[in-house]
């Protein structure tokens, strides 16, 4: 690991842009000292105290019982697809195995409903456009088989990508509010499907 002043050096010759996407998007998953030393580096060059704010945001993680409070916010909200209120919110692994078909895996948090749906979609894909890859006649096969065998896990994966959600959206949540959970999780569910470019846009409106 990494100590302090290695660090120091490391963002000293690095260019401002590096520096503004490692603020922006990255910040979560340094460790202490690389955030220290960022910051440092952040007000040397005079890029902005927002920056510096951001940061803090990103790293206010959600734990114990207001992590588990985020979650049920999350599960009782309205889903993003529907728009309806079911109470019955969960992640999804949405995948397939076409060559064609874009995205070919997402991480969606929708109703109970509104999952299967893009689920069904996404066997229809691979039922009907797996078999034009040179090993199609393998890859069709295993993916259904690790369907099946994936059912029992999928309590267990919905869990998992709530807690990545949060984890991923800290800065967003922090500064917008739980109460803005539903705005958050259409964001993500809209840039996992690669309908519109959502990276910037709320570490954006927090400058």
């Amino acid at each position: 690991m990494l100590t302090q002043q290695e660090y120091l050096e490391i963002y000293k010759n690095s260019d401002s842009e590096k520096l503004l996407n490692l603020a922006r998007f990255d910040s979560k998953k340094l460790t202490e000292s690389a955030v220290i030393a960022l910051k440092n580096e952040i007000l040397k060059r005079q890029l902005g105290t927002k920056l510096i704010d951001w940061i803090n945001l990103e790293r206010n993680f959600f734990k114990g019982s207001e992590l588990e409070i985020l979650k049920t916010k999350i599960k009782y909200s309205r889903c993003s697809n529907c728009k309806i209120k079911k109470n019955n919110i969960k992640g999804f692994y949405i995948h397939n195995c076409s060559l064609t078909y874009n995205p070919k895996e997402a991480h969606l948090i929708l109703c109970e409903e509104c999952g299967k749906k893009f689920r069904n979609k996404n066997y229809l894909i691979s039922a009907t456009w797996g078999w034009i890859s040179p090993k199609g006649f393998i890859k069709v096969p295993f993916y259904f088989l690790s369907e099946v065998f994936n059912i029992p896990l999928r309590k267990k994966q919905s869990e998992k990508i709530l807690k990545e959600f949060i984890f991923e959206n800290t800065g967003s949540i922090r500064h917008l509010g739980i109460d803005k959970i539903e705005t958050i999780v259409e964001l993500h569910n809209n840039h996992q499907l690669n309908l519109k470019r959502t990276d910037d846009f709320l570490f954006l409106e927090f400058l």
